[in-house]
């Protein structure tokens, strides 16, 4: 079953600031990196609850070749998804200051 997919501002901004520090470092790095959230955000949406709960009710799921994790909420009756942030894995989520 798909469900609905949204993506907080903050998380949208989380994006934007890891592909544009990829992308000043090595070119098409950026464009391997959105390539990765994609391809996560695909598998979150075809089966969220495979991700295990993390905090909270928050799952968070790894990108690879990227050490970023994609943190989202899982409304079961409403078949939608919220994706809260997108971090990289040195940054601890309990600190995190991004609204939903």
């Amino acid at each position: 079953m798909i469900y609905s997919i949204s993506i907080a501002e903050a998380a949208e901004n989380d994006i934007r600031e890891a592909f544009l520090y990829y992308e000043e470092n090595k070119d098409n790095l950026g464009t391997t990196f959105e390539y990765q959230v994609n391809k996560a955000v695909g598998s979150i949406q075809s089966n969220p609850l495979k991700t295990q709960i993390r905090y909270g009710s928050t799952r968070v799921f790894f990108l690879n070749k990227f050490p970023f994790g994609i943190h989202f909420l899982v409304n079961k009756a409403e078949q939608a998804i919220l994706i809260v942030a997108v971090l990289h894995t040195s940054i601890d989520p309990k600190k995190w200051t991004g609204s939903v």
